[in-house]
């Protein structure tokens, strides 16, 4: 298995180039969509799919979160208006956000639904009715090293006489008009991603895809059946399903809340990913679709999850794996501790599948069942000498991750301001493991500081006088933590946690 996916990952990387140049674009008409929908009984709104920048958004002061962003990659966000018989929910004059633009189909003589309750910016998260839709037709990124859409429920209602001030993560949002809500941007089921999206062409790169979220089966049916009519075949119609069972539906006060978000890392070719993304609000067409006359449930089922895990751990598949690393890890010690002081950091599972937290009613943190995400507990830079050194076990060597990373991210806004991909650690645990450079080939080592140490550094950023902005950077003295999250295992979903050897982290104090 972990042989047939090195080769379905290496061919998509070498036909993605050629099938974004001659994938032919889809005979289908977004504006026939419309026109099929309409005549079907939907009413049938707009929406856009852009880049959701949150370091320049947050260094603007119109973001009070940065959602943990992935240094290095890139996020999609779709925004929806309200629904028709829903309340536009009021901007945020002092952040600088507009707010929602009232639906076209409302009608005045009945009553409405209260509003979203608030958060920038607004339409990133919308209540849905059981049989409502939202459609996405969207060109695919280039060849890159990963890419999925995945849906998330996003804010639940908070539950009456329940303290949250102590819970980890928790974010607050709402007023009495709207009900108190809060964050749980929980993922539901799997994301549709470069290994099984179903798009045009011969390549899930630079090709389309229509993805389509709902939680009625009725409902999916008969929109299938309009982006058939209109020239989407099925073959290349994603449906995420939003099992109705489990999810609080509807527009009414107290339901539940969803987002659907794009993740793109480590582009092959920068300026064509620019162009991409610049142009998505234009050549990418959303739709949300609302039964004129409400459909009779018919829920999905929730999906079973792909298990994580092969069976076969981490430390059985590099040489000599604790004793190894024990000797990097003396090594590292031996070669600054003299100048330094230090401290050793051990990593934990950080982020928990959506449906568990949704279950438990606490934050997920915006996880997706591609990755596994490890994390250190907070610590500081006490001066511009101090540095990171980060190590352990290459998870892209074992198979435990078709990439994986170590970023920096500050509190109190989760800004991740630096970042280690695997691509740039081959090759560097040789120093650490003297004549054993087979051996070494399993390991790395990397270093995060202020100014370049050797080739094998990645700079952390200032935050005062960032000329990209304030949170793109951390400042000395500022709490920071180091999350590590691994990528599509041999079994094409993240690691298990079982089966993991965990990254280690080491903070150097100049004495």
């Amino acid at each position: 298995m972990k042989k047939l996916m090195i080769i379905l990952l290496a061919v998509m990387l070498c036909i993605g180039a050629a099938g974004a140049e001659n994938g032919l674009p889809p005979e289908g008409s977004t504006k026939e969509i419309r026109t099929l929908l309409e005549d079907d009984g939907f009413y049938v709104q707009e929406g856009t799919l852009y880049e959701f920048d949150t370091l320049r958004l947050a260094s603007e002061g119109k973001l009070l979160t940065c959602f943990g962003n992935n240094a290095g990659s890139a996020y999609l966000i779709l925004n929806l208006p309200p629904a028709p018989e829903q309340d536009a929910a009021k901007g945020n004059e002092e952040r600088g956000w507009d707010g929602e633009k009232a639906s076209a189909y409302d009608d005045p003589e009945v009553e409405n639904a209260p509003a979203n309750p608030f958060f920038n910016p607004a339409g990133i998260h919308f209540k849905l009715r059981q049989d409502e839709a939202v459609i996405v037709v969207t060109k695919l990124p280039g060849a890159c090293k990963y890419w999925s859409f995945i849906a998330y429920q996003m804010f639940t209602a908070q539950q009456e006489g329940k303290d949250y001030s102590n819970q980890k993560g928790f974010f607050g949002i709402g007023n009495e008009e709207s009900g108190l809500y809060h964050t749980i941007f929980g993922s539901i089921g799997e994301p549709v991603n470069m290994l099984n999206a179903r798009h045009d062409g011969d390549s899930p790169f630079g090709t389309t895809a229509v993805i389509v979220l709902c939680a009625n089966r009725r409902t999916g049916d008969r929109v299938t059946a309009a982006l058939k009519g209109a020239g989407y075949p099925e073959s290349m119609v994603n449906i995420m399903e939003i099992p109705a069972g489990i999810y609080r539906m509807g527009l009414e006060k107290g339901k539940d809340t969803f987002s659907l978000f794009g993740r793109i890392s480590q582009p092959d070719d920068r300026e064509a990913y620019d162009a991409y993304m610049a142009a998505l609000p234009e050549t990418a067409s959303v739709f949300r679709v609302t039964p004129k006359t409400e459909i009779p449930s018919e829920a999905f089922e929730a999906k079973p999850l792909t298990p994580r895990g092969s069976g076969v751990h981490e430390a059985a598949q590099v040489e000599a794996c604790t004793e190894n690393l024990d000797q990097i890890r003396k090594a590292i010690i031996d070669r600054y501790a003299d100048e330094y002081d230090y401290e050793e950091l051990t990593t934990e599972i950080s982020i928990i599948d959506g449906l568990t937290a949704y279950s438990n009613d606490v934050n997920a943190n915006g996880d997706v069942h591609d990755a596994a995400y490890l994390i250190t507990p907070d610590f500081t830079l006490k001066g511009d000498e101090d540095f990171v050194v980060v190590y352990g076990v290459n998870h892209a060597k074992t198979g435990k991750a078709h990439y994986f990373n170590a970023v920096l991210h500050a509190r109190p806004l989760f800004n991740g301001v630096c970042t280690v991909f695997d691509s740039m650690v081959n090759g560097t645990a040789a120093a650490f493991l003297p004549g054993n450079t087979e051996a070494a080939e399993g390991f790395y080592v990397y270093k995060m500081a202020r100014t370049k140490m050797d080739e094998n550094t990645t700079v952390i950023p200032y935050s005062t006088g960032n000329e990209q902005g304030k949170f793109y950077g951390v400042d000395n003295e500022k709490p920071v933590f180091v999350l590590f999250r691994l990528y599509l295992d041999e079994t094409g979903v993240g690691a298990s946690y079982y089966e993991l050897v965990n990254d280690r982290v080491i903070v150097f104090h100049k004495k």
